[in-house]
Parts: structure tokens; sequence; C-alpha cells
């Protein structure tokens, strides 16, 4: 089965790992109710950086259970993108989201699912390395906690997919190659965006997008 796609109708809150939940997906097409005892219709669903089983379908309300194969719980916004599949359309959840390559890969064979930002305070999680892509209306505010060292070398890309001059806030947390510094600001254009990496408790400034430059204050 190729993965298909559909969106979240309304925010999924966070929840224990495990739970059943009910969430509403634009379309439910793709979705099959499971039979567990014969193994057919079994689906998983992507959204964000959280893989779903699906448990029952009603419609376009879908019961599933959150944090399959290690995946975070997290909260999902309204719009956020779910990625729809088999079991083995999905690879192992640890292999798909580890920060090195193994004999034999390529980054261009690696898939980066965007984790969708539409709020106007949206606060990014530093333990989620993930592509993070800013679809918000008017300037969203995002604010970065500090790291902790169980999460070096999480990297985080912060994209723009609206003409807005975003901004995120990490009090004196990103090295640039100069004093740290505290805010990032984009320009209000899109594909402006910048990759931050985790490194000695502060987020490194691993990339700029070329044009159209995140600037740090």
């Amino acid at each position: 089965m190729a993965i298909t796609a559909t969106t979240l109708s309304t925010a999924v809150a966070a929840g224990p790992a495990g739970t059943d939940y009910n969430i509403n997906v634009a379309s439910a097409t793709g979705i099959t109710a499971p039979n567990f005892t014969s193994g057919a219709g079994i689906t998983y669903l992507f959204i964000d950086s959280e893989l779903l089983l699906v448990m029952g379908v009603n419609g376009t309300i879908i019961t599933v259970a959150r944090g399959q194969g290690g995946s975070p719980v997290q909260p999902h916004v309204v719009g956020s993108q779910v990625q729809i599949g088999l079991a083995a359309d999905f690879p192992p959840f640890g292999a798909f989201t580890s920060n090195e390559l193994i004999s034999g890969e390529t980054e261009s064979g690696i898939r980066w699912p965007a984790i969708f930002l539409q709020g106007t305070a949206d606060a990014i999680p530093a333990g989620v390395a993930a592509f993070y892509v800013v679809k918000t209306g008017s300037a969203d505010a995002m604010t970065l906690a500090a790291p902790t060292a169980a999460q070096e070398g999480n990297v985080i890309f912060v994209y723009s997919d609206t003409a807005f001059a975003h901004t995120i806030t990490a009090t004196s947390l990103f090295a640039n190659g100069t004093a740290l510094k505290t805010t990032a600001t984009f320009p209000a254009f899109r594909g402006a965006g910048c990759i931050l990496r985790v490194c000695n408790l502060v987020y490194h400034v691993m990339a700029n997008a070329s044009a159209g430059t995140v600037v740090f204050s």
C-alpha cells in the first residue's frame, strides 16, 4: 500500500502512550477497521513525529493507540498532515528518527514529514527532532526551551510556508559564531528558515536559508 495523506479536522491533545484516543480527520479514505485475529485491515497513521495504530473507524472519527514503536506522544494542531499506510510503509521508528546514517544510506533517501505549526505562540519541543513548517497566517512568536543533556545531537529544522516575519525566542541559546543570541527573526517570505542542532546545551545554527536570511539578535 502506498502512503496516502489527509489532515486533522480538530486538534489532538497529548495522551499516555498505548492508550486509545479518538481523532477527527478530513477524510478516512485508506483508513480501515482492523481485524487483529486475521491480521486484515491493520493500518497506521503518522502525525508529526508520532506513529498511531488504528483501532477502529466510525466515519471520519478514528480510534487510535498512541505512541507506537516508541514514538513521542504529543499534541497535534488542526490541519496537521496525517500519513496513512501499512506497517511495512513505515520503517522502525528508531531507525526513522535516528540522527545517524548507517552504512549504505544517503540523506536523499530519508523522508522528512513536516510538523505543521499554525498558532501565534507555538512552543517547539527541544526533545522532538523534526522538520517544523510554520503555516500561521500571521506572525508566529515561537519559543524554544533550553535543551537537556538527553537531547544532545537533536536536529531541528524550522521553515516558513507563509510570508510573515515569524520569530523564535530561546534566551541566550543560539550559537551562530558570535555571542549567544536570544531571538531568531524570519524575513517575511516563504522558504525562510534555519537548521539548529543541540550541542553542549545550546542550539548551534547549522544552516540558514540562502535567500532571506534569518537574523539572530
